[in-house]
């Protein structure tokens, strides 16, 4: 099994909020190395693999989540800070 960091999300809107897209994973905090669709992430998941952020010194493990609008989605565990939610981190800008 595989522990992958999140580094960025992609994001878009729905009625209400938005969700996660796709993320990139890697070790460096302005680097992604990979790219996963919620759906790979999903698939992942499901074979036993974890994904987390970190921020401000917390990790935060990252669960499968339904959007409010019916989307399948991501969102990390609640903590006591938000430098690690998945909506607080940088967008991916890919090459």
């Amino acid at each position: 099994m595989t522990d992958y960091r999140i580094v960025c999300t992609e994001q878009t809107g729905c009625t209400t909020g938005g969700h996660i897209t796709a993320v990139g994973t890697g070790t460096e905090t302005n680097s992604a190395s990979q790219r996963y669709t919620v759906q790979q992430v999903y698939n992942l998941m499901d074979s036993g693999n974890t994904f987390h952020t970190y921020g401000a010194g917390r990790r935060a493990n990252v669960h499968k989540w339904n959007c409010g609008c019916g989307v399948g989605t991501l969102r990390s565990s609640a903590d006591s800070t938000t430098a690690n939610n998945l909506d607080n981190l940088r967008i991916c800008h890919w090459k």
